[in-house]
């Protein structure tokens, strides 16, 4: 799903978006703030979107370039749009963000993730002893965010006594081959690192671009696949998620939510996009860590084995990458 990685402008703190968008000269959409707010309510119980992570200015600027492409006048009659017309929400997704990719992208939560998830991860791989962290990054886009994680990984890593000892297994799953093409080539216009960081030990220089470095590519094992048609994984460590669910009707989030639940070991962590949420009965079974982040935990003993079962299809669903094995199997104490 390379659509889902994407940067939400406009975000208060945050500074304004870096591909600013055409401002149609046209009138606002009539309602009051009270319809506004129906609208924007309806929005995040169908869909999970937090349009709280935006300037009202914003919201109601790009709300308004599809109220006028639909011939909507008030933001009620837009609500009844939605209803009446499911593929509505992704065109007003669409406008509501760009597709963007970039390495780090919301620094903050890799930040929490070196700082509070990594040290938690691997207390509990060490007291199972065992030594492999795996990681599922699901709708990998071109490839930054798994590669953002291994040169995570292995900067945290190389701090450690016994950094030699780990190893570090990423997939990264996406259903555009296009853009999986790209992520294997591991080849960028340009780059950002967390503060401390080398870059000449992640990056080299290659034409007019950066190509990843063979350390941090080896980590990571790119995978084509549909999330709604795959079995679960089993015992991951983390599962980054971001900026996907939103794309997603409701019972589909909480299908893709079990999927997660039953692809994580006993208090592993679930990562979605800032302006995600979960929220309902979906939830179950996820408890929120750093809410600010969307960083989560599985909870124990919450996998709901029904719906898992009912959209299992075979192990061979999602197989497949260019020189590389399918996701870790083998059997682990959770």
């Amino acid at each position: 799903m390379a659509a889902r990685d994407r940067e939400r402008p406009d975000v208060p703190g945050e500074g304004a978006s870096k591909a600013p968008f055409p401002d149609p000269a046209a009138a606002e959409p009539a309602g009051s703030p009270q319809e506004f707010q129906l609208l924007l309510k309806h929005i995040f119980d169908h869909r999970g979107l937090d349009c709280r992570q935006y300037k009202p200015s914003y919201l109601k600027r790009r709300i308004g370039v599809r109220m006028r492409a639909t011939s909507t006048a008030r933001y009620l009659d837009y609500l009844q749009r939605l209803k009446r017309d499911p593929d509505e929400y992704r065109r007003l997704l669409d406008d509501l963000t760009i597709n963007v990719t970039e390495f780090f992208r919301d620094p903050d939560v890799y930040q929490a993730l070196r700082q509070y998830v990594l040290p938690q991860m691997l207390e509990h791989k060490r007291a199972k002893r065992s030594n492999t962290i795996r990681i599922w990054s699901a709708g990998c886009a071109t490839g930054e965010e798994p590669y953002s994680l291994s040169i995570l990984l292995l900067d945290f890593l190389s701090r450690l006594p016994d950094r030699d000892s780990w190893h570090v297994r990423i997939t990264a799953t996406d259903l555009d081959e296009r853009s999986l093409q790209a992520a294997r080539r591991g080849i960028y216009p340009s780059f950002t690192l967390l503060p401390g960081m080398q870059p000449e030990r992640y990056f080299r220089r290659e034409g007019e671009g950066w190509r990843v470095s063979e350390e941090v590519a080896h980590a990571v094992k790119f995978h084509r696949a549909d999330l709604m048609k795959m079995p679960p994984y089993r015992f991951l460590d983390m599962i980054l998620c971001r900026n996907v669910l939103i794309y997603f009707e409701r019972d589909m989030q909480a299908r893709l939510l079990d999927l997660f639940r039953a692809s994580l070991r006993r208090d592993g962590f679930l990562v979605l996009g800032k302006s995600e949420a979960i929220i309902g009965a979906a939830g179950a079974g996820f408890e929120p860590v750093l809410r600010r982040e969307r960083i989560y935990r599985k909870a124990e003993e919450t996998c709901l084995p029904a719906r898992c079962e009912r959209s299992r299809p075979s192990l061979r669903e999602g197989a497949g990458s260019r020189g590389g094995q399918g996701p870790a199997t083998r059997k682990e104490s959770r």
